[in-house]
């Protein structure tokens, strides 16, 4: 049997579809409550808490001290970094930098009735806590995407944590380049949900944050979804996904390929391949059993683990039967694997709604390193409700009202006539009191 087994959609066990559009959720679900006993741990105990659990991590008694990167680690940490990956980490910041300048807001002001005057302020907030993930692997691409659209908003204090690194207290080299890179100004050995919680309630080494960011798996997104009363929180980002849907004109090996992208990141993450074609899902299924082969450890034990639990293959009838579950999965990455990718996306271009980016016949690792937009996307669902990562999570936009004489005295009975029928005298007294004085001044001055 197929490690990814095929399924006609419509035929599909109930069962299987729940779990798939469910995904992992499950089990956030049933860490939750151990998630919360960290958060209140962290309030109560701050900096010792965070250090003995990176004690159980590393495997020695950890002092609290250890958590920040000072300077010399960060030195160290480009020596560590050879010159071709430290150029591709480079080249990768310029084009999210690039994207992320184009998707900043102007502050503005409009007239927009003769006197009234309305307009816009665009405010970075004053700290960021970003959460750069490790311990399956190094992730300085995500370094990249979390603090690139934070330091392009102007934040003036950006932090960034990550787990230990190699069973000590130091970060991961090149994550740490790329966060320094990208416009980050303290760094910090914690993760998961201790970080979160550090970064939400403030410790005597690590101060409150106004926003926290980055993806992670399922104690992250958990802790996230308990913080987000006290402060800002980016977007729902948990394990990796991915949605296929393909019409079968592409190569077998190349969709295998294309599903496995971010099946291999975790046993909790999940790939689905929606195709027309029973022919081209059967040879895919095949490819991937082969490439499975092929991909060295932990990358084959997750896939294995999340393949037919999270991760399948199912067969439409139509691409139209496609395309609307593919709006009902609401993909973190959408690829639309055709030799006409663009056409089709054109064609259901009002009608697919429903996802965190969307690759057009190109491979999602492009994305994911830096080819521009955002690779930190809603997951589980929630890109019916979110966007990815962007400037926007890391700015205020207070607005400005002012009215001239003029604008007060023609707008002005809009006002009372409101405040006369909500029942609220201060609103109208407010205006009428200054109309009155001008018409006495006008008096006057005749």
């Amino acid at each position: 049997m197929a490690t990814y087994p095929v399924y006609a959609l419509r035929d599909a066990p109930r069962e299987l579809i729940t779990r798939i559009l469910r995904r992992s959720e499950l089990d956030v679900s049933k860490i939750e409550p151990d998630v919360r006993r960290i958060m209140e741990d962290v309030k109560e105990r701050g900096d010792e808490a965070i250090a003995e659990f990176l004690s159980s991590q590393v495997g020695r008694t950890v002092r609290p001290e250890e958590i920040i990167v000072g300077p010399e680690a960060i030195a160290d940490a480009y020596r560590h970094v050879d010159d071709h990956t430290l150029s591709a980490i480079k080249r990768m910041i310029a084009n999210v930098r690039k994207f992320h300048e184009a998707l900043m807001p102007r502050p503005f002001t409009m007239e927009v009735e003769p006197g009234l005057y309305a307009g816009m302020e665009v405010v970075p907030l004053d700290s960021a806590g970003l959460y750069v993930p490790a311990g399956k692997a190094s992730y300085p691409s995500v370094s990249v995407m979390v603090t690139v659209p934070a330091s392009v908003a102007g934040v003036p204090r950006i932090a960034v944590a990550s787990p230990p690194w190699d069973g000590d207290m130091k970060m991961e080299p090149a994550t740490l380049v790329a966060a320094h890179l990208s416009g980050a100004h303290e760094f910090y050995v914690m993760g998961g949900a201790h970080a979160v919680a550090a970064f939400a309630h403030g410790t005597r080494l690590v101060r409150r944050v106004e926003v926290i960011a980055g993806p992670g798996g399922p104690w992250t997104y958990a802790a996230k979804r308990l913080a987000r009363d006290l402060v800002r929180i980016d977007l729902p980002a948990g394990p990796s996904e991915a949605l296929v849907v393909s019409d079968g004109t592409v190569d077998p090996e190349i969709t295998a390929w294309d599903v496995l992208n971010e099946a291999e990141h975790g046993p909790d993450s999940s790939s689905v391949l929606v195709t027309t074609s029973m022919d081209h899902a059967l040879r895919v299924a095949d490819a991937i059993d082969r490439a499975i082969q092929e991909l060295p450890e932990p990358r084959r034990s997750y896939v294995l683990a999340n393949a037919g639990k999270y991760s399948a293959i199912l067969v439409a009838s139509s691409l139209d039967e496609a395309i609307d579950f593919a709006n009902e999965y609401a993909a973190e990455h959408l690829l639309i694997e055709s030799s006409r990718a663009s056409d089709i996306y054109e064609s259901y271009r009002g009608r697919l709604r429903n996802f965190g980016t969307i690759c057009l016949g190109t491979p999602i690792s492009m994305g994911n390193y830096g080819l521009g937009p955002n690779a930190t996307l809603p997951t589980g669902g929630y890109a019916k409700l979110y966007s990815g990562l962007s400037v926007d999570a890391f700015l205020r936009k207070p607005t400005i009202e002012m009215a001239t004489e003029d604008g007060l005295e023609k707008f002005g009975d809009v006002v009372l006539t409101m405040a006369k029928h909500e029942g609220f005298p201060s609103h109208a007294m407010s205006v009428k009191s200054r109309l009155d004085r001008s018409s006495a001044s006008s008096v006057k001055s005749q």
